[in-house]
Parts: C-alpha cells; structure tokens; sequence
C-alpha cells in the first residue's frame, strides 16, 4: 500500500480544544503575528518575517503544496476563537512513506498543551489516512522545549547534525528525532 496523498479536500481536524484546518489568505495577519516574533521563531527557519507579504506568500505556498500533493499545512485555531495561533504539518517522501514535521506557536500560548494536542491530532492522521511509516523531525539542539514535546510523543532521537543550522547568529547542532508507525501491517 502506497501513500494516501492525493486527498481531494484538505482535512479539518478537530480535537477537544483545537480546530485544525487549512490556511487561508484571510490568516496572513494572525500568522504574522507570530512569525515575525523573535522570541517565537528564535529557533524555526527562516529567520522572523519582517512584512505581512510574507505570510501572505507562506500561506499560498502551503495551499500550493498541497494541490501538488506534496504537503499539508494545518493552522491552529483554538476553538471558540478564529484566529490562527499556530501551524503545524509535514511534507512526505511518497516513495519512502515518510514525512518531515515541523511546527511553530505563538509564544503566548506556549506550555499550555496546545501542540501537544494539536501533533498527536495529524501523528495518527499521518499514519492512519495517509499510510505514513515514519515520520521525523528536526530540532535545533539549544531548543529543549520542543525535544521534550518529541519525547512525549514517543519519538526518539537518532542523532546530532554538527553546525547543522544558524541560529541566532550562530551555527547550532540540530538533532534528528524519528517516530515508526509501528501498526503498519504492510511493511
């Protein structure tokens, strides 16, 4: 069995406290607003945004990923409220049934579980709607928050990349993190 990624509608995902669903151009300005934080991005490539064109030209590039079947991109919407706080996806490699993660929160919302829930929510839709096998992630090695959230989600570390990523205008070590599906039946 191959990957499910020619999905016709992008999937909206809800769990208790979160809608996830697909960025819109009406998101750029809730999206700029954490992505082109300093403290928020301190970590996450590329560096902050400094003009709301960017997150415009983010979010259409998401959308596009996706028509292309090569990627989804959710925004994070804490129910209850209709502004993005957040995004989360991955891109995959079809023939290898694996996808890169990645991530980011507004600060303001940081330590409260919100990706925590929001992961877990596209983890098991990535394995159960899409076949993924493996699914991994990269994290600057300085950014111990999010190498706990990988830990509690069961993902274990595989190794260190030297002077892997520039980061605060400084070369830092990025730590490859993998997660198996490990009830994929067919290989």
């Amino acid at each position: 069995m191959g990957l499910n990624i020619h999905l016709h509608t992008f999937p909206t995902l809800e769990t208790e406290r979160l809608i996830l669903r697909q960025l819109a151009a009406t998101d750029a300005q809730d999206s700029f607003l954490f992505l082109s934080d300093e403290e928020t991005m301190r970590y996450y490539d590329p560096a902050p945004m400094t003009q709301l064109e960017q997150a415009e030209k983010s979010i259409e590039r998401h959308r596009r990923r996706f028509a292309q079947h090569e990627a989804l991109r959710w925004g994070i919407i804490l129910k209850g409220e209709n502004r993005v706080i957040g995004n989360c996806g991955y891109s995959w490699d079809a023939d290898n049934r694996n996808a890169a993660l990645s991530y980011i929160l507004s600060k303001h919302y940081w330590n409260k579980g919100i990706m925590t829930e929001a992961l877990t929510a596209i983890i098991q839709f990535g394995f159960e709607h899409i076949h993924l096998h493996r699914i991994e992630a990269q994290v600057a090695y300085p950014n111990l928050a999010s190498t706990r959230l990988l830990e509690k989600l069961g993902f274990q570390e595989e190794g260190r990349l030297r002077d892997r990523q520039y980061a605060n205008n400084q070369f830092v070590d990025e730590r490859i993190f993998g997660l198996i599906n490990t009830n994929n039946v067919d290989g």
